[in-house]
């Protein structure tokens, strides 16, 4: 059986411009192309930060001082400050400590010095400095600590002797202690590499006839982060689709909808009878003439229009059985058009 592709198309055009049909169709395309905006503006992938670890380190310098005789303190002495008069020697212990420690290994040196220097306007000169001790070793299990004292009566002969050496009257003295540890292991998967610094001081404030310390504790820690990208997904009348996939999928529906809809307006205005008086359609309005005593007969829609802008009044139009009947008034004289009604 041999089909008419002239009556399927036909019957095509006969469905798709019925009202039922288009309103259908606008709606389908308001929806899809609502879909497919809110799809353009999401993007395909989520990057976020997760957190896969984390490490610290910490060093601390605990002192003690050895007093002399005193009724006041007793033999030894805990605090942020001492009385310089009363202080014999310090003890002292520093621990440093890696957590987590048993995924690393390293090895430190902790070292103490005594600086003499002199102010030169804003800045510090050293004119001499001596090493009191050195201490170096591995960390065990990402620690270590180590017990040293210091003498402040030896040391106190000790700058006596180099103040004199030098021949100079205001020299400054400073004791300092320096750490230094190297860390190396691996940490939720990742190969770690840290070196640790801590500078302690002990300062010998005369004035106020006090030792006290500075940066006796030292911290860090750090997180470790892992940047994950993540494919957005889009769930709409029951179906997930990646978002990659609904931006076309959205835009490729309301296309295919959008066809038929043109299609069907693009039919119904090409049926539609010819627009007449698309020039005058605006002052033509529908009613009857009054009565006249002259009535003018126009040929043709061109002699319509210029008696239209002639007389520059409405246009009236009635059915008069099988014509179009298109007339204007002008006070006694009615000029009169008619051609046959449309089949």
């Amino acid at each position: 059986m041999k089909i008419d592709k002239k009556i399927i198309t036909e019957r095509i055009k006969a469905y798709i411009t019925r009202r039922e049909v288009l309103a259908i169709l606008v709606v389908l395309v308001f929806v899809f192309s609502f879909y497919s905006v809110k799809a353009m503006s999401l993007h395909p992938h989520s990057t976020y930060t997760e957190k896969v670890g984390q490490y610290s380190q910490r060093g601390v310098l605990l002192h003690t001082a050895i007093l002399k005789n005193n009724t006041l303190y007793g033999n030894t002495l805990s605090r942020e400050e001492y009385p310089i008069p009363l202080v014999e020697s310090f003890m002292f212990t520093y621990h440093y400590k890696f957590v987590p420690g048993d995924v690393v290994r390293g090895n430190y040196t902790l070292t103490g010095k005594v600086l003499y220097t002199v102010s030169k306007g804003k800045d510090e000169v050293v004119l001499w400095q001596e090493e009191l001790f050195r201490k170096e070793g591995d960390l065990k299990n990402g620690e270590f600590m180590v017990n040293f004292n210091l003498n402040m009566s030896t040391l106190d002969n000790k700058t006596a002797e180099i103040i004199k050496e030098l021949g100079l009257k205001r020299v400054n003295r400073r004791v300092i202690f320096e750490t230094n540890v190297n860390v190396i292991g691996v940490i939720a998967g990742r190969e770690v590499k840290e070196n640790f610094k801590q500078n302690m001081s002990l300062i010998k404030d005369s004035s106020a006839g006090l030792y006290y310390f500075t940066n006796t504790e030292e911290r860090s820690q750090r997180t470790l982060t892992s940047r994950i990208t993540k494919e957005n997904y889009v769930t709409k009348f029951g179906i997930t689709m990646r978002a990659s996939t609904a931006k076309k999928v959205f835009s490729l529906l309301a296309l295919i909808f959008l066809t038929p809809l043109m299609g069907g307006i693009y039919t119904i205005r090409a049926q539609a009878p010819p627009r007449r008086f698309k020039d005058l359609e605006a002052y033509i309005i529908e009613g009857f003439p009054g009565e006249v005593r002259k009535k003018v007969v126009l040929a043709s829609r061109e002699d319509l229009k210029k008696a239209f802008e002639l007389v520059d009044k409405p246009i009236m139009h009635y059915v008069d059985v099988e014509d179009e009947v298109y007339v204007i008034v002008d006070g006694e004289v009615a000029y009169e058009y008619r051609e046959r009604k449309a089949a």
